[in-house]
């Protein structure tokens, strides 16, 4: 018989959203319940290759069924898992943390591990709930091997496991395998799909780049790390074969990263007559008018760009940039972007950041002042949040919210083409 796995996206705590792929894998965590939600792809990539692997596979995303947390671990209970596996991040550790209790008090007989780029920062925290286990490394590949290494004994899942443990794994000790390709495809299947908004690719992970406060580096490295063009454009075929889903995200930090894979990706999608509309996300200098020309033409309906500021001081302050010379080349290219998007049909949505190092008042109406010529079709502004791993050396205060309304209440967004003529103009391009 098969052995059972059980993967679970724990509980949000009550009156919050609890949004464990946001962030890189860091997390987020809103005030209020039924916020904004990323589907646990985390999760749905493991349970893809546990289930090619043979095994009896089940997925629960307890944050999208409002489920407290008496309910899920009663639910658990009720699978009798060889298995329970738990997607962790570090903003919802205190979920994380009191669910695994919850859920080793309710299945003792079976083996736990918690899983997620946030594992590395959350020893401290795991290493105090006994007969629990925690996976060191991207779990796509690595959870796999040692299901099928070390088998259900509970007594053997306590503590760390790393790369290193297992003989033979072609996995490097610093916890990341190289490279990312020959992935199983998401088990989207085994979740409730049609709930969410969307559903998820990640074509690349890692990001070069030197962002002070950027927990995308923390979790994932600064090596550049794409997934091959073809197996993308695979994926999203089979996306849209299978789901039809409304949309598709790419969740790739630099999306835009490599100029000529993003033109190779676009031109292999085109090829394979694409019929979904995608969403990417990147640096703000990353984009050129042929690139964003191309994946219009591919499907892509909106970018979310990452400004995070207009001020030359605060680039430069924060590590965005490298001096003022490169602040001008950034901006400047961020207004190319902007317009590229506008005459393709692009929706380009604008991220900031308040709480920045060197931020004034000035550098804030400095941005105000770059958006007005920018014109977005929409603006983001969030205070900083102070991530481990980071190189943050100070934390927002009241004042970066007040500025951060400032900056909301100033915006005004620039017409862009419906979503219904964006998919209008796709299905034209797919016909030529």
């Amino acid at each position: 018989m098969s052995r059972r796995v059980v993967c679970v996206n724990p509980p949000s705590l009550p009156g919050t959203t609890a949004n464990r792929e946001g962030a890189g894998g860091m997390g987020n965590v809103y005030p209020t319940p039924g916020a904004f939600l990323y589907p646990p792809h985390a999760l749905a990539s493991v349970a893809g290759a546990l289930r090619e692997g043979g095994l009896d596979v089940v997925v629960r995303d307890c944050v999208l069924e409002g489920e407290a947390l008496p309910q899920a671990a009663a639910w658990v209970a009720s699978q009798k898992p060889d298995w329970l596996v738990v997607q962790v991040s570090w903003a919802t550790r205190d979920a994380d943390t009191a669910f695994l209790r919850e859920a080793r008090a309710a299945i003792p007989g079976a083996a736990i591990v918690a899983i997620g780029a946030s594992v590395p920062w959350m020893e401290d925290e795991l290493s105090q709930i006994s007969g629990i286990s925690w996976l060191r490394g991207e779990p796509e590949r690595l959870l796999a091997a040692f299901l099928t290494t070390w088998g259900t004994e509970p007594s053997s899942w306590q503590g760390p496991l790393s790369p290193s443990m297992l003989r033979g794994a072609s996995m490097s000790n610093n916890s990341q395998p190289e490279p990312l390709e020959g992935l199983a495809h998401p088990a989207w299947d085994l979740l409730p799909w049609r709930k969410y908004s969307m559903l998820t690719v990640v074509g690349s992970k890692g990001c070069s780049h030197a962002c002070a406060y950027c927990p995308y580096v923390a979790a994932q490295g600064r090596a550049f790390r794409p997934r091959p063009v073809d197996e993308i454009a695979h994926e999203m075929e089979h996306l849209a074969e299978a789901f039809r889903p409304q949309r598709v995200v790419f969740r790739d930090p630099v999306f835009a990263h490599d100029r000529e894979r993003v033109l190779a990706l676009g031109r292999e999608i085109v090829r394979r007559r694409g019929r979904i509309s995608w969403e990417c996300e990147s640096r703000a200098d990353d984009l050129d008018a042929e690139m964003v020309a191309a994946m219009a033409k591919a499907g892509c309906t909106a970018v979310k760009l990452g400004l995070e500021s207009a001020d030359a001081d605060v680039l430069v302050a924060v590590g965005r940039v490298r001096d003022a010379a490169s602040a001008q080349i950034y901006t400047r290219r961020a207004l190319i972007a902007a317009a590229a998007c506008r005459e393709h049909g692009i929706a380009c949505r604008v991220f900031v950041l308040t709480g920045l190092a060197g931020e004034t008042d000035r550098s804030i109406k400095n941005t105000m002042e770059f958006m007005a010529e920018m014109q977005p079709a929409a603006l983001h502004v969030k205070t900083v949040d102070r991530y481990p791993g980071t190189q943050m050396e100070s934390q927002a205060d009241a004042e970066s919210e007040v500025r951060a309304q400032r900056l909301r209440e100033a915006f005004t967004p620039a017409p862009v083409a419906s979503n219904a003529g964006l998919l209008a103009r796709i299905k034209r391009r797919i016909a030529r």
